[in-house]
């Protein structure tokens, strides 16, 4: 009897447990819990606000290889994430979004669909088959936006990019951006190579956002835009700079790139060209000055770079690798989770004294900087040069600036502009007949005095950067092959400290925050803070062999000489002795500085050892010390 009592218990405590998974499979499919640390799987505030306000419907069509990919789970888990966060849109969505899911198995109408959108086939199937796994994304409209093959080391890209795509169809229109460039950042020719160069990359990345609308340097005003951006401006013209500063005192949103040292500028045209990039005329009026011919050296946020074969890498303190989050004074928005930035020669900007504006510092250097003359430059071959005579100020250095409040014109006489106009001519023909006035026009050039429309502005929005050379490709662009197709990726967030300000200025601050977790690197800190330390130890055990080196150059020279103006005997005991001390004391020098070396290592391997040593044993011990801890206090509570 008890036996099938104790048989009745447990069917019904199974059938309990079945129900209990059944119906919570059911309800519970789209619960999570996201337990990363920056809650990389949880959808962010700005795409749970730009999902519930989208403007129109738009249709979501996943196309990914489901039979052909059996033998891929890698690649099956990731699809299946990309599915659950789909499904998770639609549901935000109120209706506007459709979701459909496609399996475009081979010679089927799927495929050839799927084909014709732009979508990428790659061969990886277990069959050779091709695997198709993109996105294809519709609006009512007829408009449509793909991702060719989603590939998994661009997770951490994922939900912005996707966002992205959904936000743009949905919208009537997108935000315009005003451009104008002192360098070729839309393309150009090579005089060096006789070849046409590519845009940079930053363009591209703009335009899968915005609208781009590129003035000339003859304007005499900035065109209807959300944003204008000037980038590297150099020798600008008065009808131009008179329509900034116009453009700027009405309110409208201005973001300038300017560069002390432009490598960009550097020969674009073939001959040798001033690489100061500067708003000399505009810039005083808003309370700043690009300080002149001075490039910002900075220990703390230097880099190392490669020489070559055969060859160490040094460290550079021209070129900086920048963390946001400890280079900046505030939580400005536009830094909202960038990780990195690259800089490379950036300037300094001075806040003036007398200024009505104000000047809030957005990116600044570190206390382990200085100032150097940026003609070092010019013919440097090697960075540890620059270290020569860099001593640090202990003082930071403004990299990066937002400007807002009031200011004055800085053409409060207006600017005079010469146009060329089209003029009838009623000159008689060799007939003595006189020509129609569209048979006859002649060119004729006249002056105008272009005067202010306002000679005050009251709410500025000026982002102000002292370094343009970081949106060019090689700071922040990593190209790789992928089956045939160049595919540019980002190693650094220049791009999205870019699109993050565009986003900003035009309305459209939610981007942001999605693209916040957009990265999750997770440097080593304190080995590079190891290092470091151990870097500046060798750098000082470095200049003393130097200097000791230099000395004994001096007097192996002088000793030479000595013995050239004698009857070229040997060198005396006492010479002998004096070079032997000098050689002994350079393998000294150099012994200590492998020293430094070894122990850089050994700093660095040690720390490692503890790192294995404290995942491999502690918490296992943790573990048993309490469960140690629970047996214990169960066998006191028993008695």
């Amino acid at each position: 009897m008890t036996n099938l009592k104790s048989s009745k218990g447990l069917l019904i405590v199974f059938i309990a447990m079945f129900v209990v998974i059944l119906v919570s499979s059911k309800l519970l499919s789209g619960v999570r819990w996201d337990l990363t640390e920056n809650g990389l799987y949880t959808l962010s505030d700005g795409t749970k606000k730009i999902i519930k306000s989208l403007d129109k419907p738009v249709n979501l069509t996943l196309y990914f290889s489901d039979k052909a990919s059996s033998q891929l789970p890698a690649l099956r888990t990731y699809a299946q994430r990309v599915e659950e966060l789909l499904q998770e849109y639609v549901g935000l969505s109120d209706g506007k979004l459709s979701f459909e899911k496609v399996d475009p198995v081979p010679f089927s109408e799927a495929e050839d669909e799927a084909s014709l959108a732009g979508l990428q086939g790659v061969p990886a199937g277990s069959r050779g088959d091709e695997i198709y796994f993109g996105l294809r994304v519709q609006n009512e409209d007829g408009a449509e936006e793909v991702i060719p093959f989603m590939q998994p080391d661009k997770e951490a890209f994922l939900e912005y990019e996707l966002t992205r795509l959904i936000s743009s169809l949905s919208k009537t229109a997108l935000p315009k951006v005003g451009i104008y460039s002192g360098v070729e950042i839309n393309g150009g020719f090579d005089y060096m190579t006789r070849q046409t160069r590519p845009a940079w990359s930053i363009v591209e990345y703009m335009q899968e956002g915005f609208e781009l609308e590129w003035i000339e340097d003859n304007a005499t005003e900035i065109p209807e835009v959300d944003v204008l951006l000037l980038v590297a401006p150099q020798n600008l013209s008065d009808s131009l700079l008179f329509a900034i500063d116009q453009f700027v005192l009405k309110g409208g949103r201005t973001l300038v790139f300017l560069d002390p040292y432009s490598e960009a500028l550097a020969g674009q045209s073939g001959i040798p060209s001033v690489q100061r990039s500067d708003l000399n005329k505009l810039l005083p009026g808003w309370g700043l000055q690009l300080r002149e011919d001075v490039i910002v050296t900075d220990f703390a946020n230097s880099m190392v770079v490669g020489l070559g074969q055969n060859r160490n890498p040094v460290r550079h303190i021209g070129l900086l690798g920048m963390d946001p989050s400890t280079a900046s004074s505030g939580e400005d928005i536009v830094l909202f989770g960038l990780e990195s930035m690259n800089w490379s020669s950036a300037g300094i900007l001075d806040s003036l004294e007398d200024r009505q504006t104000e000047v809030n510092v957005l990116l600044s250097s570190s206390e382990q900087s200085m100032p150097q003359k940026a003609e070092l430059l010019t013919n440097l071959q090697d960075p540890q040069d620059l270290l020569n005579d860099f001593e640090p100020t202990g003082e930071r250095y403004a990299l990066a600036v937002r400007v807002s409040g009031k200011a004055k014109t800085a053409f409060p006489e207006g600017v005079t502009v010469q146009k060329q106009i089209l003029s009838d001519s009623d000159e008689p023909n060799a007939e003595g007949d006189s020509l129609d006035a569209e048979e006859v026009q002649k060119t004729e050039t006249v002056s105008e005095t272009l005067l202010p429309e306002i000679s005050e502005g009251e709410a500025l929005n000026l982002m102000i950067v002292a370094d343009s050379d970081l949106l060019t490709d090689r700071l922040w662009i990593q190209v790789q092959n992928f089956f045939g197709q160049q595919i540019a990726t980002p190693w650094a967030d220049n791009g999205s400290f870019l699109v993050n300000a565009l986003e900003n200025f035009s309305g459209h601050p939610e981007l942001i925050q999605i693209r916040s977790q957009g990265r999750f690197n997770r440097p080593f800190d304190k080995v590079e803070d190891i290092r470091m330390a151990a870097e500046e130890r060798f750098l000082e055990q470095q200049e003393l062999l130097e200097e000791e080196l230099q000395a004994t150059e001096s007097k192996l020279m002088d000793l030479e000489r000595l013995r050239g103006e004698g009857d070229g005997a040997l060198f005396t005991d006492e010479q002998a002795q004096e070079l032997e001390s000098f050689q002994v004391e350079k393998l000294k020098i150099r012994k200590q500085l492998r020293d430094v070396q070894h122990q850089l290592d050994q700093d660095i391997e040690n720390l490692g050892t503890r790192l294995k040593l404290i995942n491999i044993f502690l918490v296992p011990v943790l573990v048993c010390l309490f469960a140690l801890f629970v047996a214990m206090r169960k066998r006191s509570v028993q008695r």
